[in-house]
């Protein structure tokens, strides 16, 4: 009789083979990417300084927040600049972050954002500068005044290099016009833009009225998009006149019934 085979056993499975976490290697790879970015120094910024007309003798930190030294402008002394740049704005073609310049004569604190498409804009600007030093800037502010220049600006919008919004106000004291006069003109407060014009099309305004001084003057400044700008109003001796600058008053033309004389000053900066 024949006898019966036994049953075979089937074999063993072999043990599933362990799988590897790549996903933790490629985290691992993004963590060292972002830790390398975020300590690149400063220094590596400063071969391209000089396609804008900028230097400076020393940067300390990182590109995302550091410290420049010595800055200078077209050769002209800026001051010390510290920045803090985000980097997330970056994922949109923005650059956005905060610039602090510190002057022995003053400082600048700024908010900014500057897209790729060469549009530029300021926010939060608080500013206490002498203007001597700004119209040492090759900017083309007329040389050779002397005061100080304190205040805010809300927004401030460049679009092609030419300036398309601007808010705010600040004041300018103490002001001596250049030599050889040399003559102390007062303090003025400037608001932006001019709440009894509106602007027109392109243009920049503001309201100017004296706060002290040997002038009493109200009138709005128009800054035009070619850069021609009006500065007019009424202005008035205030107590006594010394009588050379009596004359140089009656040039302006005669007075209104509030004795009171035109002023128009036009130019381009």
């Amino acid at each position: 009789m024949a006898q019966r085979r036994p049953r075979e056993r089937p074999a063993a499975e072999a043990p599933p083979a362990a799988r590897r976490p790549w996903w933790l290697v490629g985290v691992g790879l993004l963590a060292a990417l972002l830790i390398a970015l975020a300590t690149l120094p400063a220094s590596l910024a400063a071969s391209r300084l000089g396609r804008y007309g900028l230097a400076a003798t020393g940067l300390t930190g990182s590109l995302w927040q550091g410290h420049a030294l010595g800055v200078a402008w077209r050769g002209v002394p800026v001051g010390d600049l510290r920045w803090s740049l985000r980097p997330w704005p970056l994922l949109t073609g923005r650059a956005a972050g905060r610039l602090d310049l510190a002057r022995p004569d003053g400082s600048l604190s700024t908010g900014f954002s500057a897209s790729f498409k060469g549009e530029v804009r300021l926010h939060d600007l608080q500013a206490d500068l002498d203007i001597g030093a700004l119209a040492a800037l090759p900017v083309g502010m007329p040389r050779g005044w002397r005061g100080r220049l304190a205040g805010r600006v809300d927004e401030f919008v460049m679009r092609d290099g030419r300036p398309t919004a601007l808010r705010g106000e600040f004041d300018m004291k103490g002001l001596v016009a250049p030599p050889p006069r040399s003559t102390s003109i007062g303090s003025y407060r400037v608001v932006m833009p001019d709440p009894g014009t509106p602007p027109a099309d392109g243009e920049l305004t503001a309201h100017v009225n004296d706060t002290e001084g040997p002038f009493s003057f109200d009138g709005s400044f128009t800054l035009a998009p070619d850069r021609s700008f009006v500065l007019e109003g009424t202005l008035a001796p205030r107590g006594a006149t010394p009588p050379a600058l009596a004359r140089s008053l009656e040039l302006l033309g005669p007075v209104d019934a509030s004795g009171r004389r035109p002023v128009s000053v036009s130019g381009t900066l």
